[in-house]
C-alpha cells in the first residue's frame, strides 16, 4: 500500500513541524490533511477527533495512537471506550456523538444503517487467548501449558474445577464475550470434551448477562493482575499491549485465522439484542472503521481514519498493538469514502 501525500499535504507537515519542534515533531506527515486558510495560505487544523472504540483498544488509542494522531496532524483526539454491539446502540440511539467509529467485526458498523454510514474498511485482526494470573494456584499448571509442556486440553479441565475464577465480558454486547465462547465450542469439538463443558466452564447458559463472571471489558485486565481473577478471555492484541501472561490456542480454535472461517462458523450462540434474540455465529477477528455521517469536525474525524490506514498508522498497530496487519479491505461504494481516505486504500 503506498501512501500517497500532496504538495498542499506537505507544505502544512512542514510548518506543523517547525511549530512543533520543540515537542519532537516527527517528520512522518499529515495523511488527513488540514483546513485551508483561503489566499493560497494554511491554518493550523482544528477540531477533534471523537473516536467510539472496542474497549480492547483501550491502551494503544489512550496512550499511542491518539497521541501520535493529534502530533502528526495538529487535531484533537477523544475516545470513548465500550463493548462494539453497545456502542453501535448508542451512536443509533445518540446518546453519543463520534466520528469515527471502530469495532471489533464489521457487523455492529453494518447494523448502524445508512443514516449513520455507508462504507467500513477492514484493516487488521488478533485472536483469542486466554490470559492468566502467574500467582494463582493454578498458576505453575497455566505456565505448563503456554510453554507446551501440557497439552492446551488440560487448560478446559482446570477451567471447570469448583471455585475457578474466570472473568470474560458479556456476550450480548461485546464480541470478545462471544469469541470466547466460540472457542470453547470449538474446543470441545476438537478435543471430543464432554457436552457440558462448556456451560460447565461458563457456570450456566451461554448467553447469561447475570453471570458473575462477566466485567466490562476495561475491568478485567486490573482484576486479573490483582488476583482476583485465575483467567480471563482477553485479545492476543490486548495481552501483548498490557505485558499479561498468557496461553497461545491452536489457529483452528482462536479466530485468528481467516483460512479456518468455516470451522469457525460451526460454532454459534443465540444472544439478545436490542431487536430480540439473534444467533450469532463464529469468524476471524478483525478490525473495522468507518466515519459517521453528519458528525461534528468531520475533516479531524476523516484525518484520523487516514492516520489509521497509513503506513505510520499501522505501524503503531504492529509494533506495539500486537495486531496482525490486513490489506484494507473497503465494504461499500468507494464514492462515499472521503477522498483522503480513499487514498490510503488505494481507491
Amino acid at each position: 500500500m503506498t501512501l500517497k501525500i500532496s504538495r498542499f499535504q506537505i507544505g502544512v507537515a512542514v510548518l506543523a513541524c517547525l511549530g512543533l519542534a520543540a515537542a519532537g515533531c516527527s517528520s512522518s506527515g499529515s495523511p488527513g490533511g488540514s483546513s485551508n486558510s483561503g489566499g493560497g495560505g494554511s491554518a493550523k487544523p482544528s477540531g477533534t477527533a471523537n473516536v467510539a472504540y472496542a474497549a480492547s483498544l483501550a491502551y494503544l488509542n489512550e496512550q499511542v495512537f491518539g497521541p501520535a494522531f493529534a502530533r502528526a496532524t495538529g487535531y484533537k483526539y477523544q475516545g470513548t471506550a465500550g463493548p462494539s454491539d453497545g456502542l453501535s446502540s448508542e451512536i443509533a440511539a445518540k446518546t453519543i456523538f463520534p466520528n469515527v467509529f471502530i469495532s471489533v467485526g464489521g457487523k455492529p458498523i453494518e447494523d448502524l444503517g445508512a443514516k449513520f454510514t455507508k462504507w467500513y474498511v477492514q484493516y487488521a485482526s488478533t485472536s483469542i487467548v486466554v490470559a492468566y494470573n502467574p500467582s494463582s494456584k493454578y498458576g505453575p499448571q497455566f505456565q505448563a501449558i503456554a510453554s507446551g509442556n501440557k497439552p492446551i486440553s488440560d487448560l478446559f479441565a482446570i477451567m471447570e474445577k469448583p471455585g475457578f475464577q474466570l472473568g470474560r465480558t458479556d456476550p450480548n454486547t461485546d464480541p470478545q464475550g462471544r469469541a470466547f465462547i466460540y472457542m470453547l465450542e470449538l474446543a470441545q469439538m476438537k478435543y471430543h470434551l464432554p457436552k457440558n463443558t462448556v456451560t460447565t466452564i461458563l457456570g450456566g447458559p451461554l448467553a447469561s448477562a447475570k453471570s458473575t463472571q462477566i466485567f466490562e471489558e476495561a475491568a478485567l485486565d486490573s482484576r486479573l493482575q490483582a488476583g482476583q481473577l485465575d483467567a480471563a478471555s482477553a485479545y492476543l492484541s490486548q495481552a501483548k499491549q498490557l505485558h499479561l501472561h498468557y496461553i497461545t490456542l491452536p489457529p483452528d480454535i482462536n479466530l485468528g485465522d481467516a483460512s479456518f472461517a468455516d470451522q469457525y462458523a460451526k460454532a454459534s450462540i443465540t444472544i439478545t439484542s436490542t431487536t430480540g434474540p439473534e444467533t450469532k455465529t463464529g469468524s476471524p477477528l478483525t478490525l473495522d472503521i468507518t466515519t459517521i455521517s453528519g458528525a461534528k469536525d468531520a475533516a479531524a474525524g476523516n484525518a484520523f481514519v487516514a492516520y489509521v490506514l497509513s503506513p505510520a498508522g499501522r505501524s503503531l498497530y504492529a509494533k506495539q498493538g500486537g495486531y496482525t496487519l490486513l490489506t484494507p479491505t473497503l465494504t461499500g461504494p468507494t464514492s462515499a469514502v472521503p477522498a483522503s481516505i480513499r487514498k490510503e486504500i488505494g481507491s
